[in-house]
């Protein structure tokens, strides 16, 4: 009896010992997922922090100067700018590149509104705005990639009869709103002068 008593016993604690075995590596199991949970999430959370960092650095940094609008009229008798705007813009200090072909400009009255884009060719009646170099050392700007550069310095086009609703006579009042893929958009109220004077170009903003 005592005999068996005893094997009983030693059989016991080897049941013990398995047992606690099982659990001793089902808690290393458990801990190896969790660390690699927290590894993956550490990691993917890393990613998205720089990518959004990224974001909002250009998101802040990015902006255009409007150095100059200008009415454009056929002659110096016109009583009206029948030729439209002409807007000289550069890139502010800092600013990553801009791409024209993302921006959209704005033009409205308590009429009347337009949304024009970019096009590398002159559509007549389209709603469409073009640009040509002034400044480009870089040589970055031309028609099919019109990107803008630190330095470089184009003339926006928007012809007449692309915002045909609103008449650019004297003592006009409009808006013009440049909204920009990256950035704050940068508005412009305008009041056309008491006159036009002789001059072909009339100088609106500044």
């Amino acid at each position: 009896m005592k005999a068996n008593r005893k094997f009983l016993m030693d059989n016991e604690r080897g049941d013990i010992g398995v047992g606690t075995l099982i659990i001793f590596i089902a808690m290393v199991l458990v801990a190896a997922v969790a660390a690699t949970v927290l590894i993956y999430t550490t990691g993917a959370l890393q990613q998205k922090a720089s990518k959004t960092s990224k974001e909002a650095t250009q998101q802040i940094s990015t902006n255009i100067i409007v150095e100059q609008v200008l009415g454009n009229r056929s002659s110096s008798a016109s009583a009206t700018l029948d030729q439209g705007l002409i807007i000289r813009v550069k890139p502010d200090v800092g600013t990553t590149s801009i791409d024209l072909r993302q921006m959209i400009i704005t033009v409205w009255d308590k009429d009347s509104q337009y949304d024009l884009n970019y096009s590398d060719i002159d559509i007549v009646d389209s709603a469409t705005f073009t640009a040509t170099v002034v400044r480009d050392e870089d040589h970055s700007f031309n028609s099919s990639t019109p990107v803008l550069n630190s330095g470089d310095l184009v003339k926006i086009n928007i012809p007449a009869d692309r915002i045909s609703g609103i008449q650019l006579a004297t003592r006009k009042t409009f808006w013009v709103t440049l909204n920009l893929e990256l950035g704050s958009p940068v508005n412009l109220e305008i009041t056309t002068p008491n006159s036009f004077g002789v001059n072909r170009y009339v100088m609106l903003y500044p």
